[in-house]
């Protein structure tokens, strides 16, 4: 069960202090529970058009994607963790190939991809050609980051089926997610649930399987901190700055307040609040309180 951490704001911002926390819970649920997220990581950030920086090794152990996170300023952001579901001998193990966000190109435009579950699809839905890193689906070959990670697999599925319907965003995106979920590709999924960047929208969308999986296994939470709270007043932020936060972890709640208080002492309990299985959030990059929340 790999984790995720997206963020937008209307300023572009720094994103090293949940970087920081994200790191921190990370490492501490490897070596004291031993949930180990460290088969690769991975940064992705817009910058006139998203860019990726990734990496085979830990979150918490990549000084490389440190330095970048803790640098880089962007209106909208993605960082994950992989844990992999493959072994270490498979082609889809950890690689630095394998690790997430995947990018890829729709209509001449970068879109950005981080998912946190596993995805069995029914035979002969498309073919792979595992060497050659080669997805062709309905007509179509596509030249594949990953060595056919399930996770790139629903990622291109999806963009392939917005190409399709046509239209704008949002509503095509969440039309042919409801369709690429509906049209029986899939054989068996643990969750689907996933952080997606076009040049305009962050979609955030959680969907388990209640007959596999506990409720509380494949989380996803949202909250908006803004410059003039207590929180954005410790951190520095502008008056005017307001983030949206998308997480796998409830950051900064009161689960995790008392590691956040190592960091900054005296740390305010903040209020996330979880999407509820088949919701998709949706907010433009830029306009973090400007949010569509809508049932698959």
């Amino acid at each position: 069960m790999c984790r995720m951490l997206g963020m937008v704001s209307n300023l572009e911002t720094y994103l090293n202090f949940s970087y920081n926390v994200l790191a921190a819970i990370l490492k501490k649920l490897c070596e004291e529970r031993g949930e180990c997220h460290k088969h690769g990581s991975g940064f992705a950030w817009y910058q006139n058009g998203w860019n990726v920086k990734r990496d085979d090794g830990p979150l918490w152990e990549s000084k490389d994607l440190k330095s970048f996170i803790t640098y880089t300023r962007s209106k909208a952001m993605i960082i994950h963790a992989r844990k992999a579901t493959y072994p270490q001998y498979s082609p889809q193990g950890p690689k630095v190939e394998n690790s997430h966000p995947f990018m890829a190109e729709l209509r001449g435009l970068k879109w950005v991809f981080a998912h946190n579950g596993r995805v069995l699809f029914k035979k002969n839905v498309f073919n792979l050609r595992f060497s050659e890193r080669i997805l062709e689906y309905r007509g179509k070959i596509y030249k594949l980051i990953s060595y056919g990670v399930d996770s790139e697999i629903f990622f291109r599925i999806l963009l392939h089926t917005v190409d399709e319907i046509g239209g704008e965003e949002p509503r095509n995106v969440i039309d042919a997610l409801r369709k690429t979920i509906s049209e029986e590709i899939i054989e068996k999924f643990y969750s689907l649930n996933f952080i997606m960047g076009s040049h305009r929208y962050l979609y955030a969308f959680r969907f388990y399987n209640e007959e596999e999986v506990e409720p509380d296994r494949y989380t996803l939470y949202y909250m908006i901190r803004r410059g003039t709270s207590e929180a954005g007043k410790i951190l520095r932020k502008k008056l005017s700055e307001i983030d949206l936060y998308i997480s796998s972890e409830p950051l900064t709640s009161e689960k995790w307040v008392e590691d956040i208080r190592k960091f900054k002492e005296g740390f305010p309990v903040e209020e996330w609040i979880p999407l509820k299985n088949g919701e998709i959030l949706v907010v433009p990059i830029g306009k973090p309180t400007k949010i569509i929340i809508e049932k698959i």
